[in-house]
């Protein structure tokens, strides 16, 4: 695959409208080999069989350079302008057959960080997504207005606190964000999303990208992800390679601290 993504102003106007937009290609063949192969290795160096990492572009080369991928960041800058920066990335990863799944919530409802910030995240299917395997599912046109969430943190629900939003759902502006590997969608922070268990016998990989423009609040830790001007913002590189063993004990120690830990409270 060659080239960047370009948006037409018909689809930037079906973002702002749906608050989401898919499906959109940006991965070859190859690379989505790659990614998936890299992100495999890395589990298995890791000894740890987890569902959710986040942060990993700010250890491993592959995250990185998955994160700021050129037609990635192109359609993101059709969206958000040329001044990006980026709030973190998450990884996604549900079992075959599997109960985990994500609860209806918004983005934007637990990141006051943005303050007021056009934030937007790319959601890229490292494995096929479908309905059967509990792909994205957004209400369309929730992204004007944060609701009030409770946390109803479960064994199964991928979210670490188990944000919830406590409002009906309309079942008529449900969308299921089916994807191919190697496409992605946009969804503003805001929209009201969430995801089924996967009753697939495959896994469901989404590597999640989150952006926003620079207007964050100050002491925010986001690093520049596109456009020539100069934040005050951590200052950041791309991870060295060969990730060593102690790049690895220190991501391990970062997912098994209380801050990422998953807070359980059954029934």
């Amino acid at each position: 695959m060659t080239g960047t993504v370009s948006l037409e102003k018909e689809k930037k106007e079906q973002f702002r409208r749906d608050g989401i937009l898919f499906p959109i290609p940006v991965l070859s063949g190859e690379e989505i080999q790659f990614y998936r192969s890299a992100l495999g290795e890395m589990k298995q160096h890791l000894s740890l069989d987890m569902e959710r990492l986040p942060s990993c572009e700010l250890y491993f080369p592959w995250a990185h350079d998955l994160a700021f991928h050129p037609r990635v960041l192109a359609a993101v800058a059709e969206i958000l302008g040329p001044d990006i920066v980026s709030w973190g990335t998450l990884v996604l990863d549900k079992p075959p057959r599997s109960r985990v799944y994500v609860s209806w919530h918004q983005d934007g409802a637990y990141a006051s960080f943005l303050n007021g910030s056009t934030a937007v995240s790319a959601w890229i299917a490292l494995t096929d997504s479908t309905v059967e395997s509990g792909c994205m599912r957004v209400v369309r046109e929730t992204q004007r207005q944060l609701v009030k969430h409770t946390e109803r943190g479960t064994r199964d629900n991928l979210l670490k606190n188990g944000q919830t939003v406590e409002v009906a759902i309309d079942e008529s502006r449900v969308e299921d964000v089916v994807l191919k590997a190697g496409e992605m969608s946009l969804h503003d922070a805001n929209i009201i999303h969430g995801s089924n268990p996967n009753a697939s016998p495959h896994n469901r990989i989404g590597f999640i990208a989150r952006f926003a423009t620079p207007g964050v609040n100050a002491g925010t830790q986001v690093l520049r992800a596109k456009g020539g001007r100069v934040y005050e913002r951590l200052s950041f590189s791309r991870p060295v390679e060969p990730v060593g063993a102690e790049v690895l004990q220190s991501y391990k120690d970062f997912l098994c601290s209380p801050a990422q830990t998953r807070r359980f409270r059954d029934g």
